[in-house]
């Protein structure tokens, strides 16, 4: 009888330890699951979000399970972030500056004049080499992918020079300390905006200029605040991106590695999409010749300015001048010896 007994106990702590087991192994599949957050104006739709469906896939034959969440409000993203309810999130690089300063400042106004510098540059930022530089505290950047360069869109065509940008109203986002200095440093009159009311701010006739991609035209209607009056200037203010950043703690080193050169491999499909995008727009013309150069100077003068105040990430800067001077070898400032 004691000898049943005593089987009997070892059984149930045979089977204790098992269901033990199991519990620990369905703990931890569950704990292996993040969540990664999306911001698009436009909700679960659209090509961005087919993208991030697309790397949800990909990201599970890495081994990484990942959930999505998408947020319409960037800044709440980027609070839900903070707190930790968002393991990373697919946000714009202005406002990613604040997490990752390096990877951020490749928003820099007048900071790379084509498509193909911001390439050059992106694949620079997949290697492994500046991987400890995309890190900053507990954050992460593991993928940029183009949003469309910026170009001004004016609601009076009479706007022919950079002087006449005086008394002007701009909207600047909020947050975005560079888009403010830059309004005062060419003599705008700033008026406080941000993701979700800047295009009918502009529609409205309530600011006469913002800063937009081409990739907001047709969703936000900003042709309605072009007008037949109005003019698109064809000169990139800055490049934009979407930046991937992660809480680094929540993923392995070997998975953003992956992460970065999947969205570096995106670059000419999502460039397509701009490229459409642009074909969109009336009204898109090149500031005319006597001026173009006193904006490409004006963009030139306020990043450095901007740099100056600790805007910007210096050493981005410099690796910027690089890939600007890997394609154009011959501009001034590839000869006068300036860091950025």
């Amino acid at each position: 009888m004691n000898t049943r007994i005593g089987k009997t106990r070892i059984k149930k702590r045979m089977i204790h330890r098992i269901l033990l087991t199991l519990a620990l192994v369905c703990s931890s599949t569950v704990a292996s699951s993040q969540t990664v957050c999306v911001f698009s104006l436009i909700g679960a739709q659209g090509e961005m979000w087919e993208l991030m469906k697309d790397y949800s896939i990909t990201a599970k034959e890495w081994g990484e399970d990942i959930t999505l969440r998408v947020f319409t409000d960037e800044r709440i993203g980027a609070e839900d972030l903070k707190a930790g309810h968002c393991d990373a999130l697919l946000m714009t690089g202005i406002k990613a500056r604040q997490f990752v300063p390096f990877a951020g400042s490749v928003d820099s106004i007048g900071g790379l004049r084509s498509y193909e510098s911001l390439k050059v540059l992106i694949e620079l930022l997949a290697r492994k080499e500046l991987a400890a530089s995309m890190r900053h505290g507990a954050y992460e950047v593991a993928g940029i992918l183009p949003l469309g360069a910026a170009y001004l869109f004016l609601s009076d065509r009479s706007i022919t020079s950079v002087e006449k940008f005086a008394g002007r109203t701009m909207a600047v986002f909020e947050n975005d300390r560079a888009q403010l200095l830059m309004a005062e440093h060419i003599g705008a009159r700033p008026v406080s905006s941000d993701v979700t009311n800047f295009a009918a701010k502009f529609n409205n006739g309530v600011v006469d200029v913002i800063a937009a991609p081409a990739t907001a035209y047709m969703p936000l209607e900003l042709y309605r605040g072009v007008g037949t009056q109005g003019i698109v200037v064809k000169l990139p203010s800055a490049q934009l991106t979407f930046q991937l950043v992660m809480r680094h703690e929540k993923f392995s080193e070997n998975f953003m590695a992956k992460s970065r050169r999947y969205f570096a491999d995106q670059f000419d499909d999502t460039l397509k999409l701009i490229a459409a995008a642009e074909d969109d727009i009336l009204f898109f013309y090149p500031p005319p010749d006597k001026d173009r150069e006193r904006y490409a100077l004006m963009l030139d003068e306020s990043r450095t300015y901007l740099i100056e105040q600790g805007v910007y990430d210096k050493d981005m800067m410099v690796w910027m001048k690089k890939v600007r001077c890997k394609l154009t070898p011959s501009a001034a400032e590839c000869v006068n010896g300036s860091a950025w």
